[in-house]
């Protein structure tokens, strides 16, 4: 049940992900150092994730430290020039992922 509870509460960061990849793909050229950022930004999600859905607390807050870094210098470096509908897009997706913590969170204390 909790990895379904996990499924359930990553669908609104999932789908608000997505919707900024494909903005990504047709408003704006992405730069070459964004771009390998992003590669990062997967790779500790990815690790997050996996920590999340095994229910290995060690490698989730390995992989979500590195991320809530490199989500800032994204955001921070890259974010402020952006039209207001994608910093729209990227606020709610924020917001978005931080649901999905506190229910993992909640879910790591239930356990």
């Amino acid at each position: 049940m909790r990895s379904v509870w996990l499924a359930l509460a990553l669908l609104p960061y999932g789908a608000l992900a997505g919707y900024d990849t494909w903005m990504h793909e047709r408003a704006r050229r992405v730069p070459r150092i964004e771009q390998w950022l992003h590669l990062g930004l997967g790779i500790t999600l990815i690790t997050f994730l996996v920590g999340a859905f095994r229910g290995n607390t060690p490698l989730a807050l390995g992989g979500l430290a590195p991320f809530i870094v490199l989500l800032a210098w994204d955001a921070f470096g890259y974010h402020a020039v952006l039209d207001a509908k994608e910093r729209r897009v990227h606020a709610w997706a924020y917001a978005a992922f931080g649901l999905f913590v506190v229910v993992w969170a909640w879910l790591e204390r239930a356990a």
